[in-house]
């Protein structure tokens, strides 16, 4: 979350903590399946912000 915040201000953040509150509600339910696709969708998610950063980053290096 440190790499989002100084480029994309406070969304990012916002979206990881909405995620990660999803996670715990379905542990909180004793929902393991909900929990475990909580969990995987997080990561995903996750994963998709990092690529665009670094894409960005990347493009903004002149690196293709």
């Amino acid at each position: 979350m440190h790499l989002f915040r100084p480029r994309h201000g406070t969304q990012v953040t916002h979206l990881a903590i909405a995620e990660h509150e999803d996670v715990v509600a379905a542990i909180a339910a004793r929902d393991p399946d909900a929990a475990a696709y909580a969990m995987r969708r997080h990561i995903l998610l996750s994963g998709e912000r990092f690529r665009r950063l670094f894409d960005e980053a990347k493009g903004a290096d002149g690196m293709v």
